[in-house]
């Protein structure tokens, strides 16, 4: 992994984790998942297509 976005991706875990309001921790934390899980739905179907193109 990219050590900078590893850094980033530590920041923001860190600002979240200072936030004392437990319902915004929950929402922002479950925006965080569905967007990653959207990432990994696109990877995923990105994946399939090149192994499709490869098989041809």
């Amino acid at each position: 992994m990219d050590n900078n976005i590893k850094i980033k991706i530590d920041e923001i875990v860190t600002e979240i984790s200072k936030i004392t309001d437990l319902r915004q921790k929950i929402d922002i934390l479950d925006y965080m998942e569905q967007q990653s899980s959207y990432m990994l739905w696109q990877l995923q179907d990105e994946e399939h297509i090149d192994n499709d193109a490869n098989n041809v």
